[in-house]
């Protein structure tokens, strides 16, 4: 008889034993998956997050909040300013408040706006204008692959991830939904054509479209929104701003101490410094992240030992029988190859069963955790980011048999057949 079907025979021999084995490697497996799954998303939230100037400026709401509204695309539709303040500050006009003070933002390099106005399905849809392409830092700006900017009405320029996974090119027609924050007016779809596609850039901005600021605020010329807006059409979520890095003085961040004094204090609106926003997010995130890492190798860990201490009592339990199959001819590599097969059908067997209770398990997890993860549309995550946990519950199974196989080579098969 060969090992293999001495290692079946004594696993379905032992049913109770083998099936509780199964049951907790297979949960430890899973756990681990799950754990180990939270922790890429989590992570990829940074690698993700688009490139977008020094400063930020957005409706008044927390800064982390908006830092992720406007590079991650996250969160429900976010608040809007009037398009008058980002105009001012892009061609550089001294800006009058109502109590006579003016400002003058000479250190400012770019000005970008975002308004979102639409959805492709789970993808954005943004308008903006030409400046969103060609930044003063060379790195951020966007190159376009195929095709040109959406400069006209009706038209709209894919992300590369949009273009990749819906399998559209230059000169196709989609058909967007309206998105503004308000209710559905009855006319909420419309048609635009791919005129261009950006080149991938490994951020959110893959996974979004843009067109013209005239199209988007076209889709703000609703009876709804018209009633709800004091600046009617003429608005935008966020801007974002390239401060001149010449007038960077210790504190000033370049500028932005003049911005903050005019955008905080005199606005209807809120300027953010990016650096500072990141790291505030990394502080939040990072100790759960890290936690969830050392909860996976604990949890690993617990599940290898669980198994050695099952392995060594099973096998306890069999050194009269391991005697006779010795005393029949049987060799101790042959046992040793019936042990370690064992161990591996153990192994391969748990690692399905904690595979599928990942796959069913991730997702209801992964909603519970609401908004302190990147949403599904934005940030996905393979079964296969698990196969690391499978790879080192597979080794601690067949480890685990080791500790038998030595007590195997040192047995006296004389004194084990007396015991019968």
């Amino acid at each position: 008889m060969s090992s293999f079907r001495l290692a079946v025979l004594n696993l379905v021999r032992h049913r109770l034993s083998s099936g509780v084995a199964l049951v907790s490697i297979g949960l430890s497996i899973a756990c681990a998956g799950i754990l180990l799954r939270l922790y890429e998303v989590s992570s990829s939230r940074f690698s993700s997050l688009a490139h977008g100037g020094q400063a930020i400026v957005g409706a008044k709401t927390g800064g982390i909040e908006m830092l992720l509204g406007a590079l991650h695309s996250e969160g429900d539709f976010p608040g809007v300013i009037p398009k008058v303040l980002y105009q001012s500050l892009k061609a550089g006009a001294t800006v009058k408040f109502s109590d006579g003070a003016q400002e003058a933002p000479n250190y400012l390099q770019a000005v970008i706006p975002l308004l979102y106005f639409a959805k492709f399905e789970e993808y954005r849809v943004i308008g903006t204008d030409e400046g969103f392409l060609k930044r003063p830092v060379d790195e951020d700006s966007m190159l376009l692959k195929e095709g040109t900017w959406a400069a006209k009405m009706g038209q709209v320029v894919l992300g590369a991830e949009v273009a990749r996974v819906k399998r559209l090119k230059v000169g196709d027609n989609i058909v967007v939904d309206r998105w503004n924050g308000i209710a559905d007016d009855g006319t909420s779809s419309f048609s635009l054509q791919v005129s261009g596609i950006f080149s991938p850039t490994g951020t959110v901005w893959d996974r979004a479209l843009f067109s013209n600021l005239d199209q988007a605020q076209e889709s703000f010329r609703t009876p709804g929104f018209l009633s709800q807006s004091i600046w009617k059409s003429e608005v935008v979520n966020y801007f974002l701003v390239y401060l001149d890095k010449g007038l960077d003085k210790g504190l000033d961040k370049g500028g932005f101490a003049q911005l903050g004094n005019l955008i905080n204090r005199r606005t209807v609106a809120e300027a953010i410094w990016v650096p500072d926003e990141i790291r505030r997010l990394k502080e939040l995130t990072g100790t759960g992240r890290e936690l969830g890492l050392l909860m996976t190798m604990l949890i690993l860990i617990l599940g290898g030992l669980a198994v050695a201490s099952m392995m060594v009592t099973r096998f306890e339990a069999l050194s009269v029988q391991l005697a006779v199959l010795r005393a029949l001819g049987y060799g101790r590599a042959a046992i040793a190859g019936w042990l370690l097969w064992e161990g591996a059908l153990l192994g391969i067997a748990a690692c399905v069963v904690g595979a599928l209770l990942d796959w069913v398990g991730f997702p209801s997890v992964r909603a519970l955790l609401g908004e302190a993860l990147p949403p599904a549309s934005m940030v996905t995550s393979s079964i296969v980011t698990s196969a690391p946990v499978w790879g080192i519950a597979m080794i601690a199974t067949v480890l685990a048999v080791f500790i038998p196989l030595m007590r195997l080579y040192s047995q006296d098969i004389h004194r084990s057949l007396k015991g019968l």
